[in-house]
């Protein structure tokens, strides 16, 4: 059986499967594929539980994109995301919300310890993402992957808005 580039791509946090499954914000992954090339980001996925998202999620502050451990996006080959050129390797992903687009920044680590991680962190790069607003209501946090004809990105939701991120095979 052959093994994709999207399993190899371990997702790496701290505790046992039990706590991790039982914890109010559960560890998930989107990964996309494009040419060939993956990235993947393992993430949290908090819920809004009646709280207003502008006080989760302030407009203008940098926000972690997820809950608990930092939000990492791991990328197979060299790729642009968010209309920035990566290189193959994995980076801390923050976002500072704000219309009509985020802020997307990337940052490289030594780290795998989630407070060092934090305290280690050096910017690579500045993105953006398009915002959007849905009619649909959705009460917990998720990143899905998005490929239509000619275009693929990651899509972040949470509340009423959608954030889209490009991601193209680097040229």
């Amino acid at each position: 059986m052959e093994v994709s580039a999207a399993q190899t791509i371990a997702c790496h946090v701290r505790g046992s499967q039990q706590w991790l499954a039982t914890r109010p914000s559960p560890l998930d992954s989107s990964v996309l594929t494009v040419k060939g090339m993956t990235a993947k980001i393992c993430y949290s996925r908090p819920s809004a539980r009646g709280r207003s998202l502008d006080s989760l999620v302030p407009p203008g502050r940098a926000w972690r994109v997820g809950a608990n451990e930092p939000t990492t996006i791991t990328l197979t080959d060299s790729m642009e995301v968010g209309n920035v050129r990566l290189a193959a390797g994995r980076y801390l992903l923050l976002a500072v919300p704000g219309a009509p687009r985020w802020t997307v920044a990337f940052y490289s680590t030594p780290d795998t310890e989630p407070i060092a991680m934090f305290r280690s962190m050096k910017q690579v790069a500045l993105g953006s993402g398009e915002v959007q607003t849905s009619a649909e209501f959705v009460e917990q946090f998720r990143i899905r992957n998005e490929a239509d004809s000619g275009s693929a990105g990651f899509v972040l939701e949470w509340g009423t808005w959608r954030v889209r991120i490009p991601v193209r095979a680097a040229l």
